[in-house]
């Protein structure tokens, strides 16, 4: 049975962030990652993190640091193509905005004024409206006000394409434009675009559009754009989280649609009631609307999609009844038929991490990791959720908000080598924050399939 070992040696705590970013270099010698100055608290706006990389020696190599971060999705630290550069978000000045280092020399070699959320091979980066992002309750960066916070649906905010290079840029899609694509924006509030991800190809994007509702909820779709801005798609509703491209065509992804609660909240009778009459039914409209005989199935489940990048697609099942729950998953970026991905923590606080073959429909579970017990000082956590929506913090109690923005919630995350040899993955088991591997090349790369 493989055993995971520690990518981030020395003293301190190490992360990385999201699942789908590769986070070592064409060549396969360094790792990029982030070490955190604090894991029991938010982000302070005040305090930076490190922004540096491993060499093949385990050394930590310090570059710079950025205040642009957040423990769920780092800085979108990620490397430039086959190059030894890589891009990092930062504060610019009053903007969010970018620097890009050379490993190659272990200096910054250029600042950017524009945010980087993915980047093609060639240099050419998306990025999205962090202010806002962190004000809605999403994955931004705390320290800058939104601008826009007085508009549900921005024409001037959105997704931004640059040229690292030539610095041409231009706005490839607004919120507008997409609260605008086959719905009504006025049926939400605050609409935001989160988690941009570039198919294998790198000519569409893939992201979340979402926005608040009057009853206190949140409504996701999966859309996907060309990376040219033409050919906007959804191709899905309702309740909607963690995702990837399995091929340049199909999307993977945890969630549910066309549930009871999103047929209410379309329906006209919804349209027509009250806010609060709605906000203070809610919990009884769900427990009349999921109640069932015991055994029996839910109306519409949750499950693991797979999903044509089509408007309207019609799903089928990536995993039914072997992957129940939801996770974080990344297909190899050398074999799309291997995927690896993680799981929430049970009620003893206990997260699996695993493989998945799609063609064989087998799943190898690596090993089991444990969070901590151990909690924000919700004393020092007030000033550090600044700037986050009223709303927001009325549905999220103060300590899941300080928890869950902390380094102490430390989902696992984990990503690929290039190769399909190694995988990473984040982890707080040992006390610390770490940067773990696992060589799964002995599985992956196996003439035989490997059960759990």
């Amino acid at each position: 049975m493989q055993q995971e070992f520690v990518l981030s040696a020395g003293e301190g705590d190490f992360f990385f962030g999201f699942h789908d970013l590769v986070a070592w270099n064409a060549a396969g010698d360094k790792l990029l990652a982030l070490q955190s100055p604090d894991i029991t608290l938010p982000p302070d706006p005040r305090v930076p993190c490190a922004i540096g990389y491993f060499d093949a020696a385990q050394q930590f190599h310090e570059l710079g640091n950025t205040y642009a971060y957040n423990y769920p999705q780092g800085a979108r630290q990620q490397w430039i193509g086959d190059t030894d550069t890589f891009i990092v978000n930062d504060r610019v000045g009053d903007k969010w905005g970018a620097r890009i280092y050379d490993a190659s020399v272990d200096k910054c070699v250029s600042t950017l004024h524009l945010p980087a959320h993915v980047i093609t091979d060639d240099g050419i980066a998306f990025g999205i409206d962090y202010a806002r992002l962190f004000r809605v309750g999403g994955y931004g960066y705390t320290g800058l006000p939104d601008k826009q916070a007085h508009i549900h649906a921005p024409v001037d905010s959105g997704i931004i394409k640059h040229n690292v290079y030539t610095g041409e840029q231009a706005l490839l899609l607004s919120i507008s434009a997409v609260a605008n694509y086959k719905m009504n924006p006025s049926l939400g509030q605050h609409h935001y675009i989160t988690h941009l991800l570039l198919n294998p190809m790198q000519n569409r994007l893939a992201f979340l559009h979402r926005y608040k509702l009057k009853d206190g909820g949140e409504t996701t779709r999966l859309m996907t754009v060309g990376t040219d801005g033409n050919d906007l798609r959804c191709l899905a509703t309702g309740f909607l989280s963690h995702f990837d491209w399995k091929d340049d065509t199909h999307i993977a992804i945890w969630g549910r649609t066309g549930s009871n609660i999103e047929k209410l909240r379309g329906s006209l009778l919804y349209k027509m009631m009250p806010a609060g009459l709605i906000s203070n039914g809610k919990k009884v409209l769900k427990k009349l609307l999921y109640t069932r005989t015991q055994g029996a199935q839910a109306v519409a489940p949750f499950n693991w999609l797979l999903l044509p990048d089509a408007d309207g697609a019609a799903p089928s099942m990536l995993a039914r009844d072997i992957i129940t729950e939801d996770g974080h998953p990344m297909f190899c970026p050398a074999n799309r038929d291997w995927m690896i991905c993680d799981t929430y923590p049970n009620e003893q606080g206990i997260r699996t991490l695993f493989l998945f073959q799609y063609s064989t429909q087998q799943k190898t579970t690596l090993g089991t990791y444990r969070m901590i017990d151990t909690k924000p000082n919700l004393q020092l956590v007030n000033p550090l959720l600044e700037g986050v929506d009223e709303g927001v913090l009325k549905a999220f109690s103060l300590e899941q908000m300080a928890f869950t923005r902390s380094g102490l919630h430390c989902d696992l995350h984990p990503r690929w080598k290039r190769d399909g040899s190694l995988v990473a993955f984040d982890s707080i088991h040992d006390g610390r924050r770490l940067i773990y591997g696992y060589d799964v090349s002995s599985i992956v790369h196996a003439d035989k399939n490997v059960l759990v």
